[in-house]
């Protein structure tokens, strides 16, 4: 063979050879690009939903802040219904304990009143002890067997469960502060399911 047919031949190997790779070459860009973009996807995914479960972190920590808040004011409020209604009844008491006549109306109609407020805020129990405090003070006017011994008896009766519903909610209701706060249930660890 000529030197032209050796040429043309080692260029047309050259070329073809070139065009080959190029063509792999290309194939593997694109596999790889593909691989690429599925990786970005994937990790933009993971992304969102980490920042998905991030914000309902903070969503439910922000709720279970407000919710502990509303608590306290609603703790606060009834506090001061209970503390206005034995202030009260213990001015009556007092009262009924110095004269044995008539009870004196201002001191009765302020009683009343914080009673009729208490027995709107509740719970029942707490009313009906206040409820039995007001009828011993009543009685005590119509009937002598109903002393000071019996009037002071439900006072305590009543201070008795105001207290108890005045601790923080978490310890009469069973829960630990921490359950209460983070919206646990009342089963204590070896009981749940």
């Amino acid at each position: 063979m000529s030197d032209w047919g050796v040429a043309l031949i080692a260029a047309g190997s050259a070329i073809a050879g070139s065009v080959v790779t190029g063509w792999l070459t290309r194939s593997a860009g694109l596999r790889q690009a593909a691989a690429a973009q599925l990786a970005g996807e994937e990790q933009a995914a993971a992304a969102r939903h980490a920042g998905e479960q991030q914000a309902e972190a903070v969503l439910k920590t922000v709720q279970q802040t407000l919710e502990a808040q509303a608590r306290a004011q609603q703790l606060e409020a009834k506090r001061e219904v209970y503390v206005a209604f034995l202030q009260a009844a213990q001015a009556l008491v007092e009262d009924r304990k110095r004269d044995r006549g008539a009870l004196d109306e201002a001191l009765l109609a302020e009683a009343q009143r914080t009673y009729q407020v208490l027995r709107l805020d509740g719970p029942d129990n707490v009313a009906a002890q206040a409820h039995f405090l007001m009828q011993a003070i009543v009685d005590s006017l119509d009937t002598p067997s109903v002393g000071t011994a019996e009037i002071d008896r439900r006072l305590h009766d009543y201070i008795t469960v105001a207290q108890r519903h005045l601790q923080e909610p978490w310890s009469w209701m069973g829960r630990s502060r921490n359950s209460w706060i983070a919206g646990g249930t009342i089963d204590s660890p070896g009981t749940a399911p």
